[in-house]
């Protein structure tokens, strides 16, 4: 074996120890995230947070396109439904949406649920 062979070997085993130190590294930082609980919930939660106030937003939007339709049907239907029930939808459409907003947390909250007993 001539000196160049045992550098180049020399130089080879040094870049293998440098490589196997760079992998090394990276896989104890991703176990260290895997083990960061705390911080993968609070990530876990802003997403779901994020879903549920884009679902909110649509629904909230939906509430509002329909009040008038809603209204106008309150207004055609008369006898059926009771003139303090009518004058409150007609004049006070933030009831409306309170009572809307209500109906779809509860049944956001019933589907999330899943059939699932408490």
């Amino acid at each position: 074996m001539t000196a160049s062979d045992a550098k180049d070997d020399r130089e080879q085993l040094i870049a293998g120890i440098e490589q196997t130190r760079h992998d090394l590294a990276e896989t104890v930082e991703a176990l260290a995230a895997k083990a960061d609980v705390a911080s993968r919930v609070r990530g876990k939660t802003a997403q779901v947070r994020g879903q549920i106030g884009g679902k909110f937003s649509t629904l909230t939007r939906t509430a509002r396109d329909r009040a008038p339709g809603v209204r106008d049907q309150v207004s055609k239907a008369g006898r059926v439904i009771p003139e303090p029930a009518r004058r409150t939808v007609t004049e006070r459409p933030a009831v409306l949406y309170a009572a809307a907003g209500a109906c779809v947390a509860a049944g956001l909250w019933m589907w999330r649920m899943g059939g699932r007993r408490p």
